[in-house]
């Protein structure tokens, strides 16, 4: 049994990553069903914007956890929906925090934004936050992931997040010094919006900003908090045996390692197996042979599986639970 997927203090998070169309949908699902099929109750949650997770189910999902099985949930989260949803928390944040601001035309300004890159990481990011806050309705939540390199800028705002986010504390309590400063000389800042009188804030206590400020900080490093944390967090990574999957998966585990997020196993999905040799195929095998080598080399101290390519392509429920026990078993 692999006990870093198993859930020990609260919640387990699994992040199941990979270049696009190495299996890494089957593989998550997969691991779903063997965790559910152990008693953990599992959450397996589609991140990706090409949702492919309720064709391996073989059935309907939605972003709200559709219980397929005993212990079992599963979900695919609509991105546009997750982008227009952030922009409207933060259209409804800055109006509160910038009343007297009328001139900004904040509809317009945020029409805009969510055209801008990097949008779609951290709408992702406030919707992994949102799952794991209800966490403890899960004993295991599986994120079946975007293609690596936007699942690792995700996994990777959290710590940069919380450097900008310090920074920002440190300029507006500046902010905050000048202006109390400005009132002993000159008095009370006052503005009127709307027929109401606004006094600007001199003292943290009483700032918007710096309240928003603070707690979008302390949001952020939950999120942190869980990700880096061995007992609470594994990733998965999902790889075929060639070449380009495995330099991807090296970028991956060194990023990873960076930002000190456990990187536990590598699943080597459609593994050619053969009991007599092939003429037609040596080439291809002598290829997927030394990619092999290259992955036990690479990745020292790291628990490798090897899956074998079926016949069939593995959907529904009974095929998955086959293909996790060789996940979670070992």
């Amino acid at each position: 049994m692999r006990e870093y997927l198993l859930p020990k203090s609260g919640f387990r998070t699994v992040f199941v990553i990979g270049k696009g169309g190495v299996g890494k949908t089957t593989t998550s699902a997969a691991l779903a069903v063997a965790l559910s099929k152990k008693g953990y109750r599992t959450l397996i949650v589609s991140l990706d914007p090409a949702h492919n997770l309720g064709d391996v189910f073989m059935v309907k999902l939605t972003d709200k956890p559709k219980k397929l099985a005993e212990n079992l949930y599963a979900s695919e989260l609509d991105m546009e929906k997750l982008i227009k949803g952030y922009l409207k928390h933060l259209e409804k944040n800055l109006k509160n925090m910038y009343r007297y601001l009328t001139v900004i035309n904040l509809e317009k300004y945020f029409e805009v934004l969510s055209y801008s890159p990097g949008i779609e990481e951290y709408a992702t990011l406030e919707a992994v936050r949102e799952i794991l806050v209800s966490g403890n309705e899960w004993d295991v939540i599986v994120f079946d992931t975007p293609p690596t390199g936007l699942t690792l800028r995700v996994l990777a705002l959290p710590r940069i997040s919380l450097i900008w986010a310090d920074r920002l504390i440190e300029i507006r309590r500046k902010i905050l010094e000048r202006r109390r400063a400005i009132a002993r000389i000159q008095g009370e800042q006052k503005f009127v919006v709307g027929g109401e009188e606004i006094t600007l804030a001199k003292e943290e206590e009483e700032d918007a900003v710096m309240k928003e400020l603070k707690a979008y900080r302390s949001e952020v490093e939950f999120v942190e908090r869980v990700i880096t944390d061995p007992d609470r967090t594994s990733v998965v990574a999902v790889m075929n045996p060639e070449m380009l999957p495995l330099y991807e998966t090296e970028r991956a585990y060194e990023s990873l390692k960076k930002f000190g997020i456990p990187f536990n196993l590598v699943v080597v999905n459609k593994v050619i197996t053969l009991e007599k040799d092939i003429p037609e195929l040596r080439v291809k095998l002598d290829a997927q042979k030394k990619v092999l080598s290259g992955i036990e080399k690479r990745f020292r101290g790291i628990d490798i599986i090897r899956i074998p390519m079926f016949a069939e392509e593995p959907r529904g429920l009974e095929w998955l639970e086959k293909l996790g026990g060789s996940v979670l078993e070992g």
